[in-house]
């Protein structure tokens, strides 16, 4: 019988912002908050934590910032599907890169793909998918 990779319950965090772009010092807060009140997962860059409205910059600071809050204190799981197939790839590469312990990936929303090509299309791009 498999493990499962998470089990619990995950929060969809919120990404806080300023007039400057994101702010990281409250980010941290809701991120040790989470942690401290026993969350199981927390998950970054999802339709609550504003990515439809994110930069790609944005993006990437947020999951490498909440990677390294979390210090494996709990997963992270980043948001990193897009209509754009390359795009998601690519951010999920991105996303391995800097330590996440799992992705979201929504199927494109616009562009319609069968689940097994969209499931062969991030298998061959990252490792552990």
């Amino acid at each position: 019988m498999k493990t499962p990779l998470f089990i619990g319950c995950g929060t969809a965090i919120a990404t806080p912002f300023s007039e400057q772009g994101v702010n990281f010092e409250e980010f941290r807060k809701l991120i040790e908050f989470q942690i401290s009140e026993g969350i199981d997962a927390i998950i970054v860059c999802g339709t609550t934590g504003e990515s439809a409205t994110m930069s790609t910059e944005e993006k990437k600071e947020v999951i490498k910032f909440a990677v390294n809050v979390a210090k494996k204190r709990v997963p992270i799981i980043a948001g990193t599907g897009s209509n754009n197939t390359y795009s998601a790839i690519e951010m999920s590469k991105y996303a391995e890169s800097v330590g996440v312990d799992g992705l979201l990936v929504v199927t494109p929303f616009y562009n319609k793909a069968t689940q097994e090509r969209s499931y062969r299309a991030l298998q061959t791009y990252c490792r552990k998918c």
